[in-house]
């Protein structure tokens, strides 16, 4: 079952220390994981050799892979509306008729209701069905431009029946979110999920904020990235839910959504009082 937190506690800023973003507890421990990561991968390992604290197998939340048409995708966070709905987000360019090239080419979305497979490592989990994507909102109210699509790449998939029981909002390995807030600066460390391929289990990515602007930032993690994370979330030092990841690159080069302005988007599009589930408290550390 899903709890939600007091609105007036969710964005109170936990009571922590917070360091330089590059010498942070956090951003080095992930980097020393990343590293781990890479050597098991090499031997034909598929993540760390047990989960970390914080991880339940068969949990439906932040990290879930959703299948959409054949396409792998990764949920950031857990929703729910003025109907008490609850739902897993992830990006709009998850859920199209056809691939998109990259993420805001403002393709066709898949019509509501579309089946989506939950899954843990390939393990079904359940299924959700698609009931909001920014692209078909845009759409409906003139917008056609890839640049309007490219900064508002948000969908959500509602859980229903048996499955809801699965759902906790808690970001694996970090906690949190704690609330929501806009894109941080340039510089500053933010924190998220890598899958190293569809059939991987998730582990813990920090990375920094390079250029931001009012709706899009690109963040550069030592973690390559994976189609199989497009629509993971990132959170900044504070926990709080800020970014959804549209597109990655190879060289660490990552495109994140503002999730801020997704969120109020969505709520005058079809989705009245949508807000984000906190997920607890918040930790920088990642450990194995």
């Amino acid at each position: 079952m899903v709890h939600s937190a007091n609105p007036a506690k969710a964005t109170e800023r936990p009571a922590c220390r917070t360091l330089d973003p590059m010498h942070s507890k956090g951003f080095w421990a992930t980097i020393a994981l990343g590293v781990l990561t890479a050597t098991l991968l090499a031997v034909g390992l598929s993540g760390p050799a047990a989960a970390a604290p914080g991880v339940t197998a068969g949990r439906i939340g932040p990290g879930t892979q959703l299948v959409t048409a054949g396409r792998s995708c990764t949920a950031n966070f857990v929703f729910r509306d003025a109907q008490h709905r609850v739902f897993v987000g992830y990006a709009a360019s998850c859920a199209t008729r056809t691939p998109a090239g990259a993420a805001g080419t403002c393709a066709r979305s898949l019509p509501q209701g579309t089946v989506v497979r939950l899954a843990d490592r390939g393990r079904t989990l359940g299924y959700g069905a698609l009931r909001y994507s920014s692209f078909r909102s845009l759409r409906r109210a003139g917008v056609t431009d890839a640049a309007s699509c490219a900064a508002d790449d948000f969908a959500l998939v509602e859980i229903r029946g048996a499955a809801r029981r699965r759902v906790s909002p808690a970001v694996p390995y970090w906690g949190g979110p704690t609330g929501v807030a806009d894109l941080p600066a340039a510089g500053a460390t933010v924190f998220g999920l890598a899958r190293p391929s569809a059939a991987a289990r998730t582990i813990p990515r920090a990375g920094q904020v390079s250029t931001v602007s009012t709706s899009i930032a690109a963040v550069t993690t030592l973690l390559p990235g994976t189609r199989a994370e497009r629509g993971s979330g990132f959170l900044d030092e504070s926990g709080r839910a800020v970014g959804i990841l549209t597109s990655s690159a190879a060289s660490g080069e990552n495109s994140v959504v503002g999730l801020a302005g997704a969120i109020a988007f969505a709520r005058h599009h079809g989705v009245p009082g949508l807000r984000v589930v906190s997920g607890g408290a918040f930790s920088g550390a990642a450990v194995l």
